[in-house]
């Protein structure tokens, strides 16, 4: 296997805040999200899947598979070579960019193709927009990270969602490696994302903390979702507030 090569970090400062978290487990697999731009949330639980409630919100789902339809945009990296430049990366209308060079490894819960991964890692989040400058209306992208080498297990991502410049929404996702993560709802025209070493690193928002992110297939198309016990629906912005009763 050939592993990636970038393994310490020196460890970042945990600035404290507090933090809106919701936990489910199914199937043996689970998820977490942190939000620090949501001040309430509902999510209503059934036996085969998580529902939630938005108002002309954003919804973040992860799963085992892609769940995007008729795709108008796809990007699966396989043209990339070792040591091209990920600088404006481009692929069928869609934009990636960190300044970095491409490093080919067998990440796990990918399949072995190549995705977009920056060697030695990044000092910031990646970019991802439409080259049309358009807003997103339903986005996935298959994800693993060089802090996850040996097998498959828990990834710590931090994922911003900008439109026209100004901050949307900001997220703490733990995923496992090779699952695939979902925004629905539109209203944003800029994906930035990365992957820590630590839910302490991730959680302290440094900016130019180690980022070792690998994406694939990122999609764009209509997202449909399937109510399965591994299926996580979570929602993200705009949810109906709870009032804690004693």
């Amino acid at each position: 296997m050939k592993r990636c090569p970038y393994r310490s970090i020196s460890q970042s400062v945990f600035r404290g805040a507090t933090l809106i978290q919701w936990l489910h487990i199914s199937s043996g697999r689970f998820a977490v999200l942190n939000s620090l731009t949501t001040q309430a949330a509902l999510a209503a639980l059934a036996t085969s899947a998580i529902a939630t409630s938005s108002i002309a919100g954003i919804s973040t789902y992860i799963d085992d598979v892609s769940r995007i339809q008729d795709p108008t945009n796809h990007a699966n990296f396989n043209g990339l070579v070792d040591e091209q430049t990920l600088e404006n990366y481009t692929e069928d209308g869609l934009l990636l960019n960190v300044n970095r060079s491409y490093f080919s490894w067998d990440a796990p819960g990918l399949d072995g193709s190549e995705m977009y991964y920056a060697s030695t890692g990044s000092l910031g989040l990646i970019d991802i927009s439409l080259v049309s400058g358009d807003d997103f209306d339903d986005v996935d992208m298959q994800l693993a990270s060089g802090w996850v080498q040996d097998e498959i297990d828990t990834m710590y991502l931090w994922v911003q969602l900008y439109d026209n410049g100004g901050l949307v929404e900001e997220l703490n996702i733990d995923m496992m490696a090779g699952d695939y993560l979902a925004m629905t709802g539109g209203g944003f025209d800029q994906i930035r994302i990365g992957s820590y070493a630590t839910e302490e690193i991730r959680d302290s928002r440094n900016p130019i903390a180690r980022n070792a992110i690998a994406i694939d297939n990122v999609s764009v198309g209509t997202y449909v979702p399937v109510p399965a016990p591994g299926t996580l629906a979570i929602s993200s912005i705009a949810l109906i507030g709870l009032r804690r009763r004693r």
